[in-house]
């Protein structure tokens, strides 16, 4: 077999600039690759930071809330702004007495509602 010097480096010439093609491509996919990843990065803290202050805030509406709905407080704005006072047990009166107080009427026509 007779080898043919130009041949040879011809073909190794071509595969050694396909791997330096093959390497270029992937240093700068790995460079787009990375540089997602540190975006993706930063914007899941800066939504990490902004969960953590709704929860803060949605923490603080709640102990609000809690205070505005406290029924010491309810019942002293109650007596102070409208004067009302809790209901005693003489005050109650059962549906049969309500009956005697305003005793029911005849509709009309005899008929149902």
């Amino acid at each position: 077999m007779r080898s043919y010097p130009g041949y040879r480096r011809g073909v190794g010439g071509s595969i050694i600039f396909a791997l330096f093609l093959v390497g270029v491509i992937l240093t700068v996919g790995l460079y787009f690759v990375k540089t997602r990843a540190q975006t993706a990065k930063t914007e899941a803290s800066q939504l990490l930071r902004k969960v953590e202050a709704e929860q803060k805030a949605v923490k603080l509406l709640r102990a609000e809330l809690a205070h505005l709905e406290s029924p010491d407080r309810l019942s002293d704005l109650a007596e102070r702004e409208l004067g009302l006072l809790p209901v005693k047990s003489e005050q109650t009166i059962s549906p049969e007495e309500l009956v005697e107080m305003i005793p029911m009427r005849d509709l009309p026509d005899g008929g149902q509602p």
